[in-house]
């Protein structure tokens, strides 16, 4: 759980990512304007931005992914994946696109966006089992 704490703290210090909570039939994509750091009480975490919230029950989050994907024709997106019981996904924090400008047209690549997964993916890979996985 320290790791997990350790990893949602540093993510949300990021107003550019975007949080997808839940995996199956219904997922809500939320950005993270105003995110605050998470709340931990009796086991639930709390992330909180201007508009949004979720509660995250920390014991069930018993994987973490690092995940580069393939995803609409040729672009590939990057994100850091919580899940439990490896096919659950629980939450998606994805770090902005690399080929995408802050409308989310096609631009340029842009190195320091890929850079940002890349830091952080280097810095938690292999920790508590956390895993980089392409997809």
């Amino acid at each position: 759980m320290e790791i997990t704490l350790e990893l949602l703290n540093e993510l949300t210090t990021k107003e550019e990512m975007m949080w997808v909570v839940g995996g199956g039939d219904v997922v809500s994509e939320n950005h993270a304007h105003g995110i605050k750091q998470p709340e931990v009480l009796d086991g639930w975490a709390t992330i909180e931005a201007d508009n949004w919230h979720f509660h995250l029950r920390m014991e069930n989050v018993d994987g973490i992914q690092f995940v580069e994907a393939n995803s609409h024709g040729n672009l590939k997106t990057y994100y850091v994946r919580f899940s439990h019981n490896w096919e659950e996904t629980l939450v998606r924090c994805y770090f902005p696109n690399p080929l995408l400008d802050e409308n989310e047209k096609p631009t340029e690549f842009q190195p320091e966006k890929l850079r940002a997964f890349e830091e952080m993916r280097d810095r938690y890979v292999g920790r508590e089992g956390i895993v980089f996985v392409e997809r």
